[in-house]
């Protein structure tokens, strides 16, 4: 069977058993209460949390707890077997009071321990909490044994002589539960208290339900009133249920939305037809009215469930639909971003925004929302695996940033390349227009100075040609001079354009050469190039000045004995190689890229390429560079 087969069978199955066990809970309710005399809080335990437990299970949400909420099942199970106990002339009403008294301990206990660990995950808190954990489930264990079996008057139905003695430890158990309870209890003060943003709102909400569902189970203890305790126990799944609702516990903000929407439209829908009907007694005219405001009516009840489900906040929905017409609606890059940012800034009412393109430290565009502060909460923005940027917040949930980032994915991958390539635009025109500035400069302090001097001289010689033929021959030296000194200063500007061992060698002469030179001291250095004729000039600058810079770098700081370059065209033809390894003792863990490293990946990633320096088995340094044809 396939994998995505069996699993969605396991899913359905446990959907099923879920709801089944919520049925089943308010069958046995029913048929207690109708006849009557148990105690209620077993009732109010069941029908409080097996509906919660039902549908987190049912949608795979919040871990242990759904199963931990089914739990509370045996609460109706205990509710009805001592209402049929309590039923005069039934039969069998022994054993149900015997069942009862195994069923009421575990459906309390559970709540009042080991499930305040687990929510809202469903994960305990930390490694520290397993023998919390463990001791609550052991003494839940106990304490429904020694209340089931150990003899204690007539109401304890086929008591078990022998564990008489047992009963003596009952106390310890108790006060042993009642320390886990605590102790669960602080654990959620302190993990609330940890929290930020939406997630600590939502434990507050459990808090307080927590705090009422503890003095609820005391509470009839107290008052000697049976069904005093029920509205507090109940209290504990209505605060989870008002932080699934207005603060999107376990995601189920959508799912609710659609269904609140649904039962509000069906009541208003039947709430006008029988209106109009007996109005008018015409079925047909409460028809055509139900027809007609149908469609009004959900968009307008559509917008209520949102404000009633996201209180202050921006329904998301409603934000992707504004983000997406946004971003539809334009192509510039800051534009996307501001989008994203005021999707951002709607959705969590957060103080302060930041969304980044580019990379961290070196953004290529940048938009704020709201006054700087830290930044409490932050996503990465993502595309097919390709970080883009990061998105940001003083404070909030980053379950709200993360679906609101994937949405914008596409368009935000568009404006980082736009903005990149404005970048590569920029620095290009600034790169230019600085060599030309550095060219003024040499042909006007270097060769322009030469020249005029050799004007000057030429001139003095032709005013001494007649009178003085020795200072004549004299200013000719000095001419000739200046002319090889102006011939000099041609070279090295014709060097600063292209390298002239590349222009009189090619590729593989001018790596040789360099090789050649370098290994002067002692380090063997071996070439292997391969089909590296008819490259484009800007590759052939790139990759000799990479190789050098690499070569430079292992003789002088690698101390190695043996260095291997190799070059050429990949076997696809669609990119050139160059790799340059040495055996030397490779780059410390701590070393900070210097100009030269920097240098060489910049440019290779000016022709779109890509340099890694990894260190290499056995000890030295691997330079690796691709540059596409």
């Amino acid at each position: 069977m396939p994998a995505a087969l069996s699993s969605s069978l396991s899913s359905a199955l446990s959907s099923a058993l879920s709801w089944l066990v919520f049925g089943l809970s308010c069958a046995l309710v029913a048929a207690g209460g109708a006849l009557g005399g148990a105690d209620p809080v077993d009732a109010a335990v069941a029908l409080g949390f097996t509906p919660l437990g039902a549908y987190l299970t049912a949608r795979r949400r919040g871990g242990a707890v759904g199963p931990c909420c089914l739990v509370t099942a045996l609460g109706a199970v205990a509710y009805f077997a001592d209402s049929y106990a309590l039923r005069p002339g039934l039969p069998g009403g022994r054993w149900a009071a015997w069942v009862g008294a195994w069923a009421w301990a575990p459906a309390l206990l559970t709540v009042g321990g080991v499930l305040l660990l687990l929510v809202p995950d469903g994960h305990l808190p930390g490694r520290a909490w397993r023998p919390v954990a463990a001791t609550g489930v052991a003494a839940t264990a106990a304490f429904t044994v020694v209340a089931a079996l150990v003899p204690e008057g007539p109401d304890r139905p086929f008591p078990v002589e022998a564990l008489a003695p047992v009963r003596e430890a009952l106390p310890a158990v108790i006060v042993l539960l009642a320390a886990v309870s605590l102790a669960c209890a602080a654990g959620l003060v302190v993990r609330t208290a940890r929290a930020q943003g939406e997630r600590r709102t939502q434990l507050l909400w459990i808090c307080l339900g927590a705090g009422a569902f503890v003095a609820g189970v005391f509470l009839p203890a107290v008052t000697r009133l049976p069904a005093a305790g029920v509205p507090f126990i109940l209290a504990l799944p209505a605060c989870v249920g008002v932080a699934m609702l207005r603060h999107d516990l376990y995601g189920t903000g959508p799912w609710l939305r659609r269904v609140l929407t649904l039962g509000l439209l069906t009541g208003a829908l039947a709430l006008l037809y029988f209106t109009v009907s007996g109005l008018t007694g015409a079925h047909v005219a409460a028809a055509a009215a139900v027809a007609v405001a149908v469609e009004p009516l959900h968009r307008w009840l559509r917008r209520a469930s949102g404000r009633i489900l996201y209180g202050g906040r921006a329904d998301p929905e409603t934000v992707h639909a504004r983000l997406g017409a946004r971003l539809a609606a334009t192509s510039e890059p800051a534009e996307i971003l501001a989008a994203v940012a005021d999707a951002a800034a709607e959705a969590t009412r957060a103080a302060y925004v930041r969304a980044e393109l580019g990379a961290p430290g070196e953004p290529l565009k940048v938009a704020e929302r709201g006054t700087p502060a830290p930044l409490g909460v932050s996503v990465p923005l993502r595309f097919q695996d390709e970080v883009l940027g990061v998105l940001g917040l003083s404070g909030g949930d980053v379950r709200v940033l993360t679906p609101l980032a994937s949405h914008a994915g596409a368009a935000l991958a568009a404006a980082h390349r736009a903005a990149a390539l404005q970048r590569s635009r920029t620095l290009l025109v600034t790169a230019r227009e600085e060599e030309r500035r550095r060219f003024s400069r040499d042909l006007h302090d270097g060769l322009g100075a030469f020249l005029a001097g050799i004007g000057f001289t030429v001139d003095a010689a032709g005013n001494a040609l007649t009178a003085d033929p020795e200072r004549v021959r004299g200013l000719l030296t000095q001419i000739r001079t200046q002319v090889a000194e102006a011939g000099s200063g041609v070279r090295r500007l014709v060097r600063g354009l292209r390298p002239p061992e590349l222009a009189q060698l090619g590729l593989a002469g001018a790596v040789e050469h360099t090789a050649a030179t370098l290994g002067a001291g002692g380090v063997e250095i071996d070439v292997t190039a391969a089909d590296v004729s008819g490259l484009p000039a800007a590759v052939e600058v790139t990759a000799y000045l990479v190789a050098r810079e690499a070569l430079t770098n292992a003789v002088r700081h690698g101390e190695p004995r043996r260095c291997a370059v190799r070059l050429g065209r990949t076997e696809d033809g669609t990119g050139f190689e160059l790799g340059v390894r040495d055996d030397g003792r490779g780059l410390p863990p701590e070393a900070v890229p210097g100009v030269g490293l920097t240098s060489m990946r910049e440019r290779v990633e000016e022709l779109d390429g890509k340099l890694t320096i990894d260190a290499a088995p056995g000890g030295g340094t691997v330079v690796t560079a691709w540059i596409p044809l």
